[in-house]
């Protein structure tokens, strides 16, 4: 079953099926059907509404608004002169080219975005979440605007597409595994645990986008720090994030 793309009145069928030809859903308008005939056309499979200033997936009978979470107050925290965490220890820096491998819900990406001031790919397995988050990018105030139009949305498995990466080919590979846990509450973590990928990081993976870096790699864990010490790395606690410990793999 493919998510349907449609529209709320002040949508855009345009970007409905935009987004369904990029991330391979189906796009149809509309027309005067109510959402549960949508649901009962569809069969079960989620559906995205388009309205101008929002976005709304309806999946096992939740409404899900697009949002970055608190990757937006992260922004504004940045855009005050903090420093995040996570520009802190990947030490990223203006006109760092960075790969999110795991982008759920572009948290990561936005403030990498901000920090670099350059393009940030961002990996999503799922061409449900791949497209709810696109929307959901295009939709923030307009203080995140810059920094989420630098953010391209790409739907692939990241450990195909590290290995068809170039060596070399980015400064900085993110990782963040931390859905797989229940340690994230809100009904939009609930949503990226429903329909992303939930496979381990594997050493391999890791080796793949060491190759790719040219710095290196940051994994971002839940304390102690668990799947790093698995895959090699020494958990470094973030002083502002209690609930976060990063790892780091130099390039190889």
């Amino acid at each position: 079953m493919r998510c349907l793309v449609t529209t709320a009145p002040s949508g855009s069928l345009d970007e409905a099926r935009e987004l369904a030809e990029r991330f391979g859903l189906i796009a149809q308008a509309r027309g005067e059907r109510a959402i549960p005939h949508l649901l009962e056309e569809t069969g079960g499979a989620p559906v995205l509404i388009l309205s101008r200033a929002r976005a709304d997936l309806v999946h096992q009978g939740r409404n899900f608004r697009a949002s970055v979470g608190m990757g937006f107050l992260r922004l504004v925290r940045a855009k005050q002169g903090e420093t995040d965490p996570l520009v802190r220890a990947a030490e990223l820096k203006a006109g760092d080219e960075v790969l999110d491998a795991t982008l759920g819900l572009a948290s990561d990406s936005l403030v990498a975005a901000h920090a670099t001031g350059t393009r940030v790919l961002g990996l999503e397995a799922s061409p449900v979440l791949a497209a709810f988050v696109t929307a959901g990018l295009r939709r923030l105030p307009a203080l995140g605007r810059v920094a989420a139009g630098d953010i391209e949305v790409r739907c692939a498995d990241h450990r195909a597409a590290l290995r068809e990466m170039p060596g070399r080919s980015v400064d900085v590979v993110l990782f963040d595994p931390m859905f797989r846990s229940a340690g994230e509450s809100g009904a939009l973590f609930d949503l990226v645990r429903a329909l992303a990928e939930h496979a381990p990081l594997a050493p391999e993976t890791l080796r793949e986008a060491r190759r790719v870096a040219r710095r290196g790699v940051l994994v971002k864990d839940a304390p102690p720090g668990h799947e790093l010490t698995r895959l090699g790395l020494t958990p470094l606690l973030s002083r502002r994030s209690p609930r976060i410990v990063f790892g780091w793999a130099d390039a190889l």
